[in-house]
């Protein structure tokens, strides 16, 4: 298929730049037929077939809950497809469900977001845990030889981490790419199959070239790749093919050449998607409009001598490069973090937060970045996170009122369009942005004066993404202050009045409406030295 000009604005898209085909009569790296999979009355996917060729990378897209996880969950054994289901590596048909050694020996590898190390030993200790240890005569570890092994492989993705380092010294970027090295590194050249899901999530931007630099190393080696992501101008950069799932059917499997954003967009939804508008949203309150919060010369381990003011109905973004102190910013409003100087008002008053409970009784509600660890208990049921925050307006004689709580919580899946609205069901079996939505749900249901938001929408799907865009316009249009702390420039430039870029704690730059752009945020944050605008 030929490829199209790329349009101005847009990343180059990898497809059509190299336009690499599998040589004629070469058996596809993997081959899946017919794969099928119902929960209950829920059927998460529906006759999938495909092929991954050699040497390539292929983005899986679709929208969360879309069945990828499902299907990467039957790659891996963990799930078995419905019978008349086929799955091949290479020419090697491989029993469904596969056990672990059987996927392993095929050259499947999984790398996922959480990347499976183990931070307090040693890189060439993270790999034996995979691999296993070089094993000289008389059944002894040899060490050296597995160090130098590991060295090797890490030389030939251009990593320059020492195999003795501890994986907790290692750069973010750095820790991908050795967890990428060591699926690759486990498996001979001529069938090696990667699975990753969301591999550089948590990366900042100039990061993320280093990680794909070794995914196309590696290709060019003859590996291939499937990429998982919400993330399109970086599909658009690494990926040749796109497959597209939607309601656990495949409705794409084509070169992505061939389509702009736009239209992986409207295959992963099913319609357009209309980008949320600024335009009559980015006015600010005016000038008399209550201060709802005010922070002065705010200190802590990145922030230094913070200051800005926020009104009623007013959404403030927070970005910058990593370690720039967003996190730690959003940390010290909801009280989970104590600051070493400056002051808090809220309301007017000042407030010394001893605890994220403290802050929740002032009115602060906060949606923590890291979504598993601080946002959602995923051991109890998506009724009982729902209604966490609110317990007490469910007591009736010293008891709680089941009916009551049910009642609240039914309220807000509705709203909040969480799927499946199961409430009963455990929080852990929600999809990343379902569980989200419920999160923030929980929050809105406080009926806060401030909420604060760290990466909302870090790892979710188009839709979940814009209806949580709409939720923050929909409190903010009802006076509820918005502090918005995210890397996401598109996100920031549709949803916030101005926009503060940090720069090793400090303001270096603040952008208003007017000239507030998703461009206009990159090209300020890559220049932090910028004065302008400078009116926290």
């Amino acid at each position: 298929m030929a490829s199209r000009p790329t349009p101005a604005g847009e990343p180059p898209a990898r497809g059509s730049d190299r336009g690499r085909v599998a040589d004629a009569g070469t058996a596809p790296a993997l081959r899946v037929r017919g794969f099928s999979k119902t929960f209950g009355a829920q059927r998460a996917l529906d006759d999938v077939s495909f092929e991954i060729q050699r040497g390539r990378i292929t983005a899986l897209l679709g929208q969360n809950g879309s069945g990828k996880s499902t299907l990467i969950k039957i790659l891996a054994g963990y799930y078995a497809p419905e019978p008349g289901a086929e799955l091949l590596v290479g020419d090697r048909p491989l029993p469904l469900p596969a056990q672990a050694g059987e996927v392993y020996d095929a050259g499947l590898r999984f790398l996922h977001q959480d990347l499976a190390l183990v931070s307090d030993i040693s890189v060439a200790d993270n790999f034996a845990l995979v691999n296993g240890y070089a094993a000289p005569p008389l059944g002894r570890i040899g060490r050296r030889r597995h160090q130098a092994e590991v060295a090797a492989v890490l030389r030939r993705f251009g990593i320059e981490a020492d195999p003795a380092t501890v994986i907790a010294k290692l750069a973010p970027s750095e820790r991908t790419m050795v967890a990428i090295a060591r699926a690759f590194g486990s498996a001979s050249d001529d069938h090696r199959i990667i699975i990753l899901d969301e591999p550089t999530a948590s990366l900042p931007e100039a990061e993320v070239e280093r990680v794909f630099a070794a995914l196309r190393a590696a290709t060019e080696d003859g590996a291939s790749v499937i990429y998982v992501s919400h993330r399109l101008d970086e599909v658009r950069q690494i990926a040749d093919h796109v497959l597209v799932l939607r309601d656990g059917r495949l409705v794409a499997d084509q070169e992505l050449g061939e389509m702009d954003a736009s239209q992986i967009v409207e295959l992963i939804l099913g319609r357009g998607l209309e980008a949320l508008s600024n335009e009559g949203t980015t006015k600010r309150p005016e000038e008399d409009a209550e201060v709802v919060l005010a922070v002065d010369g705010l200190g802590g381990r990145q922030l230094e001598d913070l200051s800005f003011e926020l009104r009623r109905g007013e959404r403030i973004g927070v970005t910058g490069l990593l370690g720039c102190g967003r996190s730690e910013l959003a940390r010290m409003l909801a009280g989970v973090q104590a600051p070493r100087a400056g002051t808090v008002r809220l309301g007017g008053e000042e407030v010394h937060f001893r605890d994220p409970a403290d802050a929740l009784i002032a009115g602060v509600a906060y949606v923590p970045q890291d979504r598993h660890g601080e946002g959602a208990i995923e051991e109890m049921t998506l009724r009982e996170n729902l209604t966490l925050s609110s317990l007490d307006r469910y007591w009736s004689r010293g008891r709680l009122s089941r009916r009551a709580e049910e009642g609240a919580a039914a309220a807000l899946i509705r709203r909040f369009d969480v799927r499946p609205p199961l409430p009963d069901r455990k929080m852990a079996n929600f999809s990343g942005g379902n569980q989200q939505k419920g999160i923030l749900a929980r929050c809105v249901s406080t009926d806060p004066q401030l909420l604060v938001l760290d990466e909302p929408t870090q790892g979710v799907d188009a839709g979940a993404k814009r209806e949580i865009g709409e939720v923050i316009l929909e409190l903010a249009g009802a006076g509820v202050g918005i502090v918005l702390c995210s890397s996401d420039y598109a996100e920031l430039a549709s949803l916030c009045n101005r926009v503060l870029i940090l720069d090793r704690g400090r303001v270096a730059a603040v952008i208003s409406e007017g000239s507030l752009s998703e461009d206009r945020l990159t090209a300020a944050t890559a220049t932090v030295t910028n004065d302008e605008e400078r009116e926290p």
